[in-house]
């Protein structure tokens, strides 16, 4: 039994579901690549500036390609990690939540600052 041994089980319980209904599965593996990981990376690099809507979906899609991609491949080829659908997950998922740490980080020390 190794470390990823639970969060082997639980997305293995989602994705026989996820199998049965192609159209979610679709849906969320596409919002999940191309939209969230750039998403969370523009509320990191323009949370002080105020930009469109428009053009943060439009940011967001570019980063998510680059970054999703380049994350994999990197990767792939630095560190020798086995380019398979889990290990995709988890590369994203990664990608996609230490942007949101450090913003709730950076929203937590202006809010101490504006208290002060």
């Amino acid at each position: 039994m190794d470390w990823l041994s639970p969060i082997r089980e639980i997305i293995g319980f989602a994705f026989p579901i996820l199998e049965r209904l192609p159209v979610i599965r679709a849906i969320l593996g596409f919002i999940l690549v191309f939209f969230l990981p750039g998403f969370a990376w523009t509320l990191l690099f323009f949370s002080g500036k105020q930009i469109n809507i428009m053009e943060r979906v439009a940011f967001s899609f570019g980063l998510s390609i680059a970054v999703v991609t380049l994350s994999i491949l990197a990767l792939n080829k630095l560190i020798g990690v086995k380019i398979t659908g889990f290990n995709s997950l988890l590369i994203i998922a990664a990608i996609t939540i230490i942007p949101l740490v450090f913003y709730g980080l950076k929203r937590l020390i202006e809010r101490r600052r504006k208290v002060e």
